[in-house]
């Protein structure tokens, strides 16, 4: 089945996807601290910024100084974007911050401060293309499986009818109940990990795709490194390619 795509900003994995992410739809980042999610949606903004899209950030856990200051360590810098307006940039961290700091002040709970994710969605321009959540882990904290179940497929639900291309990154909850739900919901999942090796103590990171609809994938994982250029792919395992590589050495 043909669909339209949207440009990932990596190339390696334009090719992989057939193109890049199927457009309208929720692509679920998963990954541990460090894994490079955020990085991953940075290239992926400033693609769609340089393509004319109207791009939506919507940070939860960082301050907007600091995603652009890591931004700008791999090369990339937003300020005309944002001067152009095909970047809005929604300091969800900062309020989030306020209300923290007046709660405590008045001696109130702060669970209540996720309970208007949904509203922060709904008031997205509609003539938003490309938007990135980064990240659900508050959602997460703050709610119990059904709610978190209830406010997740919302979001999708809403940004699949305002036509928006989304990536939602998420971490790695210890139970990882709630991740198997918003896998279970997304229309593609891309999931990150760095292993390191038992034997050389060495680092290593990969990416596995295990869906992406719409879309034919060999379920081989793929090395990647961070540089200051950002996500690079180095290594697609192929069994294939393996096979007829050793097969060729020994003739």
């Amino acid at each position: 089945m043909q669909i339209n795509r949207v440009p990932t900003g990596i190339q390696e994995l334009d090719e992989i996807l057939e193109g890049g992410y199927p457009s309208q739809q929720g692509i679920l980042v998963s990954g541990p601290p460090g894994s490079g999610k955020s990085i991953l949606a940075t290239h992926f903004l400033y693609r769609s910024c340089q393509d004319g899209k109207k791009c939506v950030l919507m940070l939860t856990q960082v301050n907007v100084e600091s995603f652009l200051e890591q931004a700008q360590s791999i090369g990339i810098d937003f300020s005309s974007c944002i001067e152009k307006g095909t970047l809005q940039i929604n300091k969800s961290f900062e309020t989030r911050t306020n209300k923290i700091y007046n709660a405590a002040r008045h001696g109130s709970g702060i669970g209540f401060l996720e309970k208007d994710c949904v509203q922060s969605v709904q008031d997205i321009p509609d003539d938003t293309e490309i938007v990135v959540i980064d990240n659900l882990d508050m959602l997460s904290l703050y709610h119990d499986m059904e709610e978190f179940a209830d406010k997740f497929f919302t979001i999708n639900d809403i940004l699949f009818d305002k036509k928006c291309t989304t990536l939602f990154l998420i971490g790695q909850e210890e139970s990882g109940q709630k991740l198997a739900i918003a896998q279970h919901t997304s229309f593609g999942n891309i999931e990150l990990s760095v292993i390191r090796d038992s034997v050389t103590g060495r680092g290593m990171r990969q990416m596995y795709i295990p869906k992406m609809r719409c879309t034919y994938l060999t379920l081989e994982p793929l090395n990647y490194k961070i540089s200051n250029q950002g996500i690079k792919i180095e290594k697609i395992f192929q069994r294939d390619e393996i096979i007829n590589d050793a097969m060729r050495s020994i003739i």
